[in-house]
């Protein structure tokens, strides 16, 4: 029996109750029941993905391994909007991404790893390259899911629905803030992890200005630049800006995983 996979599909699964729950709360949103099972379930969910993870914390483990940590912080985030806020449907939104990510992080299990990675310096740049590039990834997540929440709400208020019923979210300048924030956030840290990634391939002979690894990466940092831009322009409307966050989160999975359909040198150690 694959036990991981068993681990796996145990967090997994409590993630999926607790969205089913909160869903249940579209029809019964003061139904107490159904917010202490979503926050229950949710809770487990987080501890049995902490204990996976605490046997296996090294991020280089492979692309696998570091989505399956992008989906823990995301799911931290979420518990915590989602005791600190009552009203706001957080988990609806952002479980199914916690599941996506859970669910492409478990399919890129046990791909292969650097050729020559070797001695605890290598080591330690990469873990810091790639810790670099997750916590980018938080940035980007929170921006995506504030994104499909700002058109959601967007497409409500266009069409005249009751805003105080069933489905309640954030107003749209507090979302749009949450994207601005984000994308803030995941610029930076994306692209210091992105430099230090290159400056570490610059000695070896074997990688390229057009691996599809390296293009990914460096396509999202110029979406982020993008996104800045339209973030100083105040006469910007923000479903413009909601779209860039979908996009840049589409990149982000693609720069993630485009190793397993695109010829790419660079893959970070394999294993889960």
């Amino acid at each position: 029996m694959d036990w991981n996979r068993v681990s796996v599909i145990c967090f997994a699964a409590s993630y999926g109750v607790a969205w089913l729950a909160e869903v249940l709360r579209l029809w019964k949103p003061d139904w107490k029941p159904l917010r202490l099972v979503m926050l229950g379930f949710t809770a487990a969910g987080l501890v049995a993905h902490t204990a996976y993870l605490a046997t296996r914390w090294a991020p280089i483990g492979g692309e696998g391994r570091s989505l399956m940590w992008l989906a823990w912080i995301v799911a931290f985030l979420g518990l915590y909007g989602a005791v600190h806020y009552r009203r706001i449907a957080w988990a609806l939104f952002v479980l199914p991404v916690v599941l996506g990510l859970i669910t492409l992080g478990s399919s890129l299990a046990g791909k292969q790893g650097l050729p020559s990675l070797v001695g605890p310096m290598d080591t330690w740049l990469i873990t810091a390259h790639v810790a670099l590039l997750i916590l980018g990834g938080v940035g980007v997540c929170v921006s995506f899911i504030a994104g499909v929440m700002y058109l959601v709400q967007s497409w409500r208020l266009r069409h005249k629905q009751a805003l105080g019923n069933g489905l309640r979210l954030l107003s749209l300048e507090r979302l749009e803030a949450m994207i601005r924030h984000g994308v803030a956030w995941a610029f930076p840290l994306w692209t210091a992890g992105v430099v230090m990634g290159l400056i570490m391939l610059w000695p070896r002979q074997e990688w390229s200005w057009f691996d599809p690894k390296v293009l990914s990466g460096a396509l999202l940092v110029v979406v982020f630049a993008l996104l800045l831009d339209l973030r100083y322009r105040q006469h910007e409307r923000g479903r413009r800006f909601a779209w860039g966050a979908i996009l840049a989160f589409v990149l982000l999975l693609l720069a993630l995983s485009i190793e397993t359909f695109a010829p790419s040198w660079h893959r970070f150690g394999g294993g889960s």
